[in-house]
C-alpha cells in the first residue's frame, strides 16, 4: 500500500532513567527502553484515533500540554 521507500511500520522508542554506565544515580538506578511498532495501516485507522479520544476524554483537548 505504501512506497517501499516509507516501509510498512512506524517505530516509537523512548528511554528512561539513568543511562551512564559510569557514574549510576544510587536513587534512581533504572534505565528503560521502550519500543512500540505499528503497521502504518493499524497506526492510521486504530490507534490515532484511540490516542486523540483519550486526550479529548482528560484533557478536553488534543493539545496535552497546558499553557
Amino acid at each position: 500500500m505504501y512506497p517501499e521507500v516509507f516501509g510498512d511500520y512506524i517505530v516509537y522508542v523512548d528511554e528512561s532513567g539513568d543511562h551512564s554506565l559510569v557514574s549510576i544515580d544510587e536513587r534512581f538506578p533504572l534505565f528503560a527502553l521502550v519500543f512500540c511498532v505499528f503497521r502504518i495501516e493499524r497506526y492510521v485507522q486504530d490507534i490515532v484515533p484511540a490516542a486523540q479520544r483519550l486526550k479529548f476524554d482528560f484533557f478536553g483537548r488534543d493539545q496535552t500540554a497546558m499553557g
